[in-house]
């Protein structure tokens, strides 16, 4: 029996090998924003406690909306944080709307602008 590799993986990865680290900030970004929402939930004031139906309605809507931001460019901005970290430095390239960042959080371009 033979087993022949899906095409469609391979040819995905030639095109943009940082995909599999943009899904795993991806999913760290969704992780974090549904607990936050979680967390933002609990503070608000209630007269009565919520039903068991409804908390897992709740949890249902904040994981659909932290799915939401994490797909969006303007979420929180972990997922970019995060993949300024995972990412092997010679695959950074491949990142959209990336920017070179050193070690005081500057960007390279914002460096120049200020001396100028």
């Amino acid at each position: 029996m033979k087993i022949i590799p899906s095409s469609t993986n391979t040819s995905s990865q030639r095109i943009n090998p940082v995909k599999p680290y943009e899904e795993i900030a991806e999913g760290m970004e969704t992780s974090f924003t549904s607990h936050m929402l979680k967390e933002m939930r609990k503070t608000i004031p209630k007269e009565a406690p919520d039903s068991s139906s409804m908390d897992y309605y709740n949890s249902l809507l904040d994981q659909e909306r932290a799915e939401i931001m994490a797909k969006s460019d303007s979420g929180l901005g972990v997922k970019k944080v995060i993949l300024d970290q995972i990412v092997p430095q010679h695959l950074k390239h491949y990142l959209k709307n990336s920017h070179p960042i050193d070690r005081q959080g500057m960007t390279t371009m914002a460096k120049e602008n200020t001396h100028e």
